[in-house]
């Protein structure tokens, strides 16, 4: 159990250094031109398994033609597995969750839509708040921080990107990343 919680204690740190560093511009970042298909491809690997033993079905959804992006692929790799932690949290057995990538005029975004339960309305914007948890009766040991979607918002504009979210009660929740496309 001390074992447990210090490991906790460990990411909760972690999750407040980034994030201070990303209110401070200070954010370490290592900036490489890559193929948004190849990103989504690898965290959709990391997920499979988890994917499988829950019976829920993990779907890729690549559009045609993507042009490079201008990323550190760590920290997108970190964003995007915040969404689909969430993603998994939230996605009952027999569920489905989609990974996407497309091209939208002068962006790539990159999507997660889940068949989770959704939420309130009202609760889209305040979901990338710090510490905000969109069921208050969840118990810490049932979910992360409440700092994850905090981070994946600061990385994704420190890329000079957007999040964004949509959701309606019952029908799960869709995040979309847009980022601008390597000039």
């Amino acid at each position: 159990i001390i074992r447990e919680e210090a490991t906790r204690l460990e990411h909760l740190i972690n999750d407040l250094r980034t994030l201070s560093l990303a209110d401070a511009g200070e954010l370490s970042m290592q900036m490489a031109a890559i193929e948004p298909q190849r990103l989504i491809q690898e965290v959709a690997a990391l997920y499979q398994y988890q994917a499988q033993k829950k019976n829920i079905t993990f779907e890729l959804e690549i559009g045609p033609d993507l042009p490079l992006i201008e990323v550190d692929p760590g920290r997108m790799t970190q964003v995007l597995t915040n969404i689909l932690d969430n993603a998994m949290r939230h996605t009952p057995e027999g569920g489905r969750i989609v990974l996407a990538a497309r091209a939208v005029d002068d962006m790539v975004e990159l999507s997660v839509q889940d068949s989770g339960p959704g939420l309130a309305n009202g609760d889209e914007g305040r979901i990338f708040e710090r510490l905000y948890r969109a069921d208050p009766s969840r118990f810490r040991e049932d979910g992360g921080s409440g700092l994850g979607l905090a981070i994946a918002k600061s990385i994704v504009q420190a890329h000079g990107g957007q999040i964004s979210a949509e959701s309606e009660p019952g029908s799960g929740l869709k995040i979309r990343i847009r980022l601008p496309k390597k000039s």
